[in-house]
């Protein structure tokens, strides 16, 4: 390879090592934070004059949501890997954040395929970021009642992740609402082989379905 295009595709490797990088930040320790500042504005809108702020659950749940963007700050350090993902594996991490999307949205349901099987480390975090995008955006922009999410491997080996929800919905072709965060999805899909589709239209919620082909996967 001559040099002129082996210089370019070494920039353009650490362009998209950089987005992706962007992308870890903007899924991971921004969605903390954003999710801990909404707890304390809550806070702040409900003040009383015998406040007992050890005891406020607002305080304590964005003390819990700051202590998580910590963690990932010190993970991204040192290797860009979501810090439960290791211990837990993709369906209890998922469990997690569904969890804490509960604390907000009055019905998620969670259902699965994987059984206690443990995926390739690097689909299990795209699984679990593209997962985590999407509920930070439910809970931030839809106004939803219900949300489902369905993790599934298929008899012919592909990966299927479905995020539903009913609310508000928007105008894909127009709207600008989050383009980072929709295009980091799509992103991330694609750089593991994937595709992600997304669909919307205002009034009628928004469906994120993604999909790995088999051949694609690998440990």
């Amino acid at each position: 390879m001559d040099t002129p295009r082996l210089l370019k595709n070494i920039l353009e490797k650490e362009e998209h090592h950089r987005q992706l990088i962007a992308y870890e930040i903007h899924d991971g320790i921004a969605q903390y934070i954003s999710a801990a500042i909404m707890q304390l504005e809550a806070s702040k809108a409900n003040p009383t004059p015998d406040r007992d702020l050890v005891n406020d659950p607002h305080v304590t749940e964005a003390l819990r949501l700051l202590r998580e963007a910590s963690k990932e700050t010190r993970h991204l350090i040192s290797g860009l890997r979501p810090p439960d993902l290791d211990e837990l594996g993709i369906i209890d991490s998922l469990e997690t954040l569904i969890q804490d999307a509960r604390l907000e949205i009055k019905d998620v349901t969670f259902q699965h395929s994987i059984g206690n099987n443990r995926l390739p480390p690097q689909l299990e975090v795209v699984l679990f970021r593209i997962s985590q995008e999407s509920l930070n955006n439910i809970r931030q922009h839809a106004r939803a009642q219900h949300v489902h999410v369905e993790l599934n491997k298929r008899e012919d080996g592909d990966i299927s992740l479905l995020i539903r929800d009913d609310g508000c919905g928007f105008d894909l072709k127009s709207s600008t609402k989050d383009h980072f965060g929709l295009e980091g999805i799509r992103q991330r899909a694609l750089y593991y082989g994937g595709t992600a589709d997304i669909q919307s239209e205002p009034g009628a919620g928004t469906t994120i379905h993604v999909q790995f082909p088999a051949l694609g996967i690998q440990n």
